[in-house]
């Protein structure tokens, strides 16, 4: 097989209609609501309103045919080199968000262990209210003390941190999904933004743990991950409350890390434009002409295809994030 997955954003009306194709490995839409199909197999919908294309799904596909099952409330489906996973459930039913972050992610740890794809490569958080603040923590940071206390207890010290995203819906209900391999992928540093370990800790109480990207070697291609990316240098936030110039610092942290990829893992590409797509997390509808005339300026009509979503930045100084992904099909 020359890649484990490719993704196409597709039109479809009805994603359960994709269960019976044994070459999806997941199909996602971008709706008002978090919602997944009564199946095995991933196919659900993520509480973030596309602002552009209402009726596009993201769908990954396999090269061979896929094995699904659910196990513990977790889709899954998997291939010889990836494991893909999915799951919802409302951490109301939880003392708090760490309390409900940290039942999450040791069922993902168990699950990927147990399939024998014990290495997370990229994962998606999206938790409700994320900026909302309950007992002096934002729930963003209580998100990031449950999941460090998963890594605590399992001992995972030479864990590589996967590429991720956390945004936060207005829907409710706690989803995750993931990717995970056999072997780990490397783990690239952004030379213009501080190491997550280096945070200072009036951040929180525990320092976030991801990689800012990661570059994977598959068999006959590498794909580069480069995790939701905001208007950060060094740790500090830049341009408050400017939507504009707050999107061009995400656009030159992501064309940092690619140009790190290439001088120090001889990646295969060298600018914004070979990526296979971008996602930009928008704070409110009134940005999307703004973020879209700034990327046609920007790259003209080299870009890659490019979905803005509705959703929460973590920080209420953050209007905006970029995640990016290169997805070699070749």
């Amino acid at each position: 097989m020359p890649f484990p997955f490719s993704i196409q954003f597709l039109p479809v009306e009805n994603l359960s209609a994709l269960a019976t194709d044994e070459n999806v490995l997941a199909a996602i839409r971008f709706a008002s609501i978090a919602s997944m199909e009564d199946t095995d197999k991933p196919l659900f919908s993520v509480g973030l309103p596309n602002l552009a294309l209402s009726n596009i799904a993201e769908v990954w596909y396999s090269d061979t045919p896929v094995k699904t099952a659910s196990i513990e409330g977790i889709q899954l489906a998997w291939n010889d080199d990836i494991l893909f996973g999915h799951l919802l459930f409302d951490e109301a039913q939880y003392e708090n968000t760490a309390s409900a972050t940290q039942y999450a992610y040791e069922l993902i740890l168990k699950t990927i262990k147990k399939h024998t794809y014990p290495h997370l490569l990229r994962i998606w958080n999206y938790l409700s209210s994320i900026n909302k603040d309950e007992q002096g923590l934002l729930h963003y940071q209580d998100f990031c003390f449950g999941r460090q206390q998963t890594l605590n207890n399992a001992g995972t010290w030479g864990y590589v941190p996967p590429a991720s995203t956390a945004i936060g819906t207005t829907c409710g209900g706690l989803q995750i999904y993931f990717i995970a391999a056999r072997k780990p992928g490397t783990e690239l540093k952004n030379p213009r933004q501080a190491a997550d370990f280096l945070y200072p800790r009036l951040y929180g109480p525990v320092r976030p743990t991801f990689s800012r990207a990661l570059i994977k070697e598959w068999k006959d291609t590498s794909h580069l991950y480069i995790s939701s990316t905001s208007s950060i240098v060094g740790y500090e936030k830049r341009h408050r409350g400017q939507v504009q110039l707050q999107l061009d610092e995400a656009l030159n942290n992501i064309e940092a890390i690619i140009k790190h990829a290439t001088e120090k893992q001889n990646s295969p590409i060298n600018s914004l434009t070979n990526l296979s797509y971008l996602k930009v997390y928008l704070c409110d509808l009134f940005m999307l002409s703004i973020a879209e005339e700034l990327l046609i300026r920007r790259y003209g009509r080299q870009l890659p295809p490019v979905l803005f979503l509705r959703g929460d930045v973590c920080g209420t100084d953050l209007l905006i994030e970029v995640e990016a992904a290169y997805i070699s099909e070749e």
